[in-house]
């Protein structure tokens, strides 16, 4: 079985390393073994709009000496994951969230689409790995199937977070009203489950949440995979999506150093479509 996730921890606007730690410790102790810390970039503005500088991934995940010794002290193993999320609500707020190198940096790339147009839009179009939605107030539009099985065909992976449900029973009614349309139509595919906390106190354990993943609408294997396998696939979904702006080049065998060739050089009188970059026939 995949490690238990959790891609959704919030430790307050101050990113402070206190606060980091102990989501970590709480989370290792329930059983996390891969742990996310959320970066809120708020609403981007459009191309012409001014906003303040968004962090690096560095400022915030733990850095290498406090990883070192909360190991030591847990005894255990883990990965820690940086995530950026934006909430949009215009599609020309899109670009930044595109092109700029420093959200393009971090591990995970995350939306909150406010409207139907812009759902469609993260669903069809943008290259992010988690459609985040705020179930705990009736949405302003309705889950269309063309949307959402475009979102499934393309790897990208619907959230729901937990612990607004934990606090506050208007939030969790209203969460389970909407998680139960939104199963409806996706039927416990590309789910996963996140807590969303911004202290310790608020994560419960895997098999906690899997059993409250029941009252989503998820049967008892689909919501165990939405804190493991589905978790897992979020995360190959963007190493594939970093991968795809990566190039290629490719050079001749004759021209490569005696050491570096694998096989023998082909003849360079043969034509050059029958030349692979290792020197054998194709």
């Amino acid at each position: 079985m995949a490690a238990f996730s959790d891609l959704n921890v919030l430790p307050g606007k101050d990113l402070s390393s206190n606060s980091k730690i102990q989501i970590l410790q709480a989370a290792i102790k329930l059983g996390y073994q891969v742990v996310a810390i959320n970066y809120d970039g708020g609403e981007l503005k459009g191309k012409k709009g001014k906003e303040p500088p968004i962090k690096s991934p560095a400022e915030v995940v733990l850095d290498e000496k406090n990883m070192t010794e909360l190991k030591k002290t847990t005894g255990k193993s883990f990965r820690q994951l940086s995530r950026f999320t934006t909430v949009i609500n215009d599609p020309a707020q899109t670009h930044k969230l595109q092109t700029s190198p420093e959200i393009q940096a971090y591990d995970l790339l995350a939306v909150v689409p406010t409207s139907e147009k812009t759902f469609h839009l993260a669903c069809g179009t943008l290259e992010v790995d988690i459609i985040s939605l705020d179930l705990t107030e009736k949405l302003p539009f309705l889950f269309r199937r063309p949307s959402i099985s475009l979102a499934i065909e393309r790897g990208i992976h619907f959230e729901i977070i937990y612990s607004p449900c934990i606090m506050d029973s208007t939030c969790r009614r209203n969460t389970i009203s909407n998680a139960l349309a939104l199963m409806t139509i996706c039927k416990g595919k590309n789910i996963i489950i996140s807590s969303g906390c911004k202290k310790g106190i608020a994560l419960r354990g895997p098999y906690d949440v899997a059993n409250l993943g029941l009252l989503f609408g998820l049967t008892q294997a689909q919501a165990k995979d939405a804190l493991s396998k589905n978790c897992r696939a979020v995360l190959f979904h963007a190493e594939s999506r970093k991968a795809e702006k990566s190039t290629i080049s490719v050079v001749k065998a004759s021209t490569l150093p005696l050491k570096s060739k694998v096989f023998p050089e082909v003849d360079d009188s043969e034509p050059e479509c029958k030349k692979s970059k290792i020197g054998v026939t194709l």
